[in-house]
């Protein structure tokens, strides 16, 4: 709340208009959100707060900004894969979302990616990242900074890598 008089009052107004507050459309609490594909649940994401900003703004999203948990179903192979962040945000018109802070990707085959910024293309099923990175599996400890995959992991590529790497002979 701004009170001022007379004289006052014009620089008042003229500081709180200056600055555009986006505020959002929604706020939603401990929500649990189950999408489907082909009448399949394929992705449930969990959060404690979900800020939705569709309306007064130019690029629309939807904002998770702490504790995000999503969990990725194969209806056809029953695999599945688990993601946390401090933080996500999903770009509604692109469909990318980005996770923020200590993001974790596992799945059951026991591989793993740790960084701290992260891109999910979902439509593409692609993720990628510039930031340091590692990367686990079956007898390999990777480190670098970069990272491109699909959420299998079966093209993962790591640049700038240093650590214990399984060469085929």
């Amino acid at each position: 709340m701004i009170v001022s008089c007379q004289k006052q009052n014009r620089e008042a107004n003229r500081l709180f208009t200056q600055k555009k507050m986006v505020l959002p459309d929604a706020t939603i609490h401990d929500i649990k959100a189950y999408y489907t594909l082909k009448g399949n649940v394929s992705l449930i994401l969990e959060a404690p707060v979900m800020e939705d900003y569709s309306g007064n703004v130019d690029f629309p999203y939807q904002m998770f900004p702490k504790n995000v948990h999503i969990t990725i179903l194969n209806p056809e192979t029953n695999e599945k894969t688990f993601i946390t962040a401090d933080t996500a945000v999903l770009y509604k018109k692109t469909e990318l979302t980005e996770l923020i802070g200590k993001v974790k990707i596992r799945n059951e085959k026991e591989e793993s990616l740790t960084t701290s910024h992260l891109f999910w293309d979902k439509k593409n099923d692609h993720i990628f990242t510039d930031k340091k990175v590692i990367f686990k599996r079956k007898n390999e400890y990777i480190r670098g900074t970069g990272f491109d995959s699909n959420m299998k992991f079966t093209n993962a590529r790591v640049n700038n890598v240093e650590g214990l790497v399984h060469v085929k002979n």
